[in-house]
């Protein structure tokens, strides 16, 4: 009886965790994604420095746009630390042991899914 019921608590614990990793993959591609768009708009922004020849903007956008690709590293690598963790320990056997410790996902803070402030632009352009 005994055996059972950690079993159930291991399988639930499991569940929890494989849905910890789901959500934080897919917000941590969410965020890939809106650094690929704001990067094609800060390029274009870029272009727009530079006919106009406002090397102070130009700077500017260069600056973000490095900043935006460490950013996208850093998220594409996270991605693929969370899909990494969903796909390997079945196949070494370990999942449910893995997953259960993986809930505890649930209790740390995330990263905020949403655009940074470096794209507001002002009415003037």
């Amino acid at each position: 009886m005994n055996n059972a019921l950690s079993s159930a608590l291991l399988l639930l614990l499991a569940i929890a965790g494989v849905a910890a990793l789901l959500m934080r993959n897919g917000r941590a591609l969410l965020r890939v994604g809106l650094n690929t768009a704001e990067a094609s708009a800060v390029s274009g922004l870029a272009e727009v420095s530079v006919r106009r020849g406002d090397l102070t903007g130009l700077m500017e956008r260069r600056s973000m746009q490095a900043g935006l690709r460490s950013a996208r590293r850093k998220n594409l690598a996270s991605a693929a630390m969370y899909a990494l963790l969903l796909i390997v320990p079945p196949l070494l056997g370990v999942g449910r042991e893995v997953y259960a410790a993986c809930s505890l996902l649930w209790f740390l803070p995330t990263r905020p899914v949403r655009p940074s402030a470096a794209l507001r632009v002002d009415e003037r352009e």
